[in-house]
């Protein structure tokens, strides 16, 4: 096999990696709304504009909760990309993984 061969498999086998497509969900869109409420009950909730569905079933609003790494800097990202009128990527799990499990915000990318 030539190397132009073993590259083009190896880039094969990295881009059908579990660890490409472990998400659910991932929607670019604008921050439509936010909701709080208490920390771990879904605390802080956002949906984008369009209402479009978020991890691969009904849902069309995404959470993360006050025990999350990292909780205080999503909140701000979040808070701050609705601010600015800008654009995120959020990269989502159904929780427990069911099927009508709500969605859960893993990663975020403002663009």
């Amino acid at each position: 096999m030539s190397l132009k061969q073993r590259l083009i498999c190896l880039a094969f086998l990295a881009l059908s990696s579990p660890n490409v497509v472990a998400w659910d969900g991932m929607t670019t869109g604008h921050i439509r709304t936010i909701d709080v409420t208490g920390g771990n009950n879904y605390g802080f909730r956002v949906s984008l504009e369009g209402g479009p569905l978020l991890c691969g079933n009904s849902h069309t609003w995404a959470y993360i909760n006050e025990a999350d790494s990292n909780y205080q800097t999503y909140v701000a990202v979040l808070l701050a990309a609705k601010a600015a009128k800008q654009s995120v990527t959020l990269y989502t799990n159904r929780q427990n993984n069911a099927s009508d499990g709500y969605c859960h915000i893993g990663y975020i990318s403002v663009n």
